[in-house]
């Protein structure tokens, strides 16, 4: 009875203050025998509006002539005419990593690409002076890692685990990669597809303690507590039990930060509750699919 007590002067009181993410919303402009820009490069949750200026037009997703069943079908995602009469058409794209074309179906020739990037980035750790830097990296789950060679740098290597580690665990030397870093090969690049905390040292130089870590951090959704893929009013339950009624620290305490200000206060269960109930500000961003948080805080996602 003393939580539902706690949870309702608080859905009463609350005035949500969360900002919600940008996305962008990208133009382009039908002409007569011609639209402008031909192709985009867009994020993920960004939107592109189609404007009439001239001439009639049926824009249509895909190519022509493209495979059934893919985006490449045409109309597969969408088909809209654009004209006097219908001036506009918007669509909001979610599918990273992907390039998709459309074409004007009155017109053929007129064809256009819309490039929705990846979330996933490449980060750089020097090998310089029998030390890598950083020591310590932390990445989400698709993102990769470069070790890049300093010139005139004695020779390396770049390998997991930890020396002796046991065999059959991500200690053991060598079970994901062993690599060399010299001037005959000064880069090498992993994707790391799993969570993980991976201890990785240089074979020729670990007793001078020349070893590294790439803390790997699991995707999730910014509001999901529970980590059961959905927002619900249990999600603001369980930020609330962390924070008064001392149950476990959560694997994935970045999900209940909802404001993405860096800590987990009650402001995020005020906030969650906002927007489940109050016609709110979204979480922002990961948010509403899983993914990665870029926010330079403490909070991590194991």
């Amino acid at each position: 009875m003393r939580k539902c007590l706690l949870l309702i002067p608080v859905f009463l009181l609350f005035n949500s203050t969360a900002v919600m993410g940008q996305p962008t919303n990208h133009v382009i402009n039908f002409f007569d025998s011609a639209f402008l820009p031909t192709s985009l490069i867009i994020e993920a949750g960004d939107s592109v509006t189609w404007n009439h200026i001239a001439g009639t037009h049926q824009l249509t997703s895909g190519v022509p002539g493209g495979t059934p069943g893919t985006i490449e079908e045409p109309g597969f995602l969408f088909s809209a005419p654009i004209d006097s009469q219908n001036p506009s058409f918007t669509y909001t794209f979610d599918q990273q990593g992907t390039t998709i074309g459309f074409f004007d179906a009155n017109n053929p020739g007129l064809v256009g690409s819309i490039t929705v990037l990846d979330d996933t980035l490449v980060f750089d750790v020097s090998v310089v002076d029998n030390a890598y830097i950083p020591v310590v990296i932390e990445i989400f789950e698709g993102d990769s890692v470069r070790w890049v060679h300093e010139p005139m740098e004695a020779f390396h290597t770049v390998t997991s685990g930890v020396p002796g580690g046991p065999t059959g665990t991500i200690e053991e030397p060598g079970l994901l990669f062993d690599e060399e870093s010299s001037d005959l090969n000064p880069i090498f690049q992993y994707t790391f597809n799993n969570p993980m905390d991976l201890p990785y040292f240089c074979v020729p130089h670990s007793n001078c303690g020349m070893i590294g870590e790439v803390i790997i951090q699991d995707r999730f959704i910014r509001g999901d507590s529970d980590r059961d893929g959905a927002l619900t009013i249990g999600d603001a339950i369980a930020i609330l039990s962390y924070l008064f009624q001392g149950t476990a620290t959560p694997d994935c305490l970045d999900a209940l930060d909802v404001v993405d200000d860096g800590a987990v206060n009650i402001g995020d269960a005020i906030s969650l509750l906002g927007y489940l109930f109050s016609s709110a500000a979204a979480p922002v961003a990961p948010f509403p699919n899983e993914g990665p948080d870029r926010t330079a805080d403490s909070l991590l996602c194991r």
